[in-house]
């Protein structure tokens, strides 16, 4: 049977089927809990929470559903081109901003999200199935403690390159993100623009890399796409 996979054995799955998880407070605790309830896994975007909330929000989830459920952050990119990349944008809208009689904004303060390491502690001691997470790998220390409380690690990648990087870093799943994925391109290693492989073809080139489960995402919209992605 199709549903009979690595994933859903060590998680208890009816179905092999992941929701992804929404940033920016779009995430819902019943919409994660729903899917956990109808045999997927369900996944909660919690990237933008202090470590308080995302406590509370893994105790929202788990009153609405016993089954296992992720939670999804982000990991802050190395980027030392970002102040240079924002001056750049600016000085290309900036006679719009004139225009209109607009004051330009400001960079974001280096606290405009919550600090990284915080919300780890945090998602570890709520203990879902899952940690899945975007734009990189986390630090060994925080993948290890996941695996010593038997929280699986999920990364995704756009690339091989991404991929095998995830995997050597010892990570338990890899998401192979095609460029028609909805939501962030969530690229690492290079910039967007140069990590717009699509699904089919990203697909089996991970699968063929790495020894890790792979899960498809990208362009899967009925069962013709969904039974295309398991082949490859």
């Amino acid at each position: 049977m199709w549903t009979d996979t690595p994933l859903s054995r060590h998680l208890g799955l009816k179905a092999p089927i992941i929701q992804g998880p929404f940033g920016g407070g779009l995430s819902s605790a019943a919409l994660a809990a729903t899917v956990s309830n109808a045999g997927g896994l369900g996944s909660f975007g919690a990237h933008h929470l202090e470590p308080e909330a995302i406590l509370e929000t893994a105790r929202a989830v788990r009153h609405l559903t016993e089954q296992p459920f992720a939670l999804n952050l982000w990991v802050p990119p190395a980027d030392p081109d970002q102040p240079e990349a924002f001056e750049r944008g600016l000085a290309l809208l900036a006679p719009y901003y004139r225009e209109l009689g607009l004051t330009p904004p400001q960079p974001p303060a280096d606290d405009y999200w919550p600090r990284f390491e915080d919300q780890a502690e945090a998602l570890i001691e709520a203990r879902p199935a899952v940690f899945s997470f975007v734009y990189g790998v986390p630090p060994k220390s925080i993948l290890d403690r996941c695996r010593d409380k038997d929280i699986m690690s999920l990364g995704t990648a756009t690339t091989v390159a991404e991929a095998r990087a995830l995997e050597t870093a010892g990570v338990d799943m890899i998401v192979a993100t095609g460029f028609e994925a909805g939501g962030h391109r969530v690229s690492f290693l290079d910039n967007a623009e140069a990590s717009l492989t699509g699904s089919l073809a990203l697909l089996p080139q991970v699968a063929d890399a790495v020894s890790v489960p792979v899960i498809a995402a990208g362009g899967i919209a009925d069962g013709r796409t969904l039974a295309a992605a398991w082949m490859l």
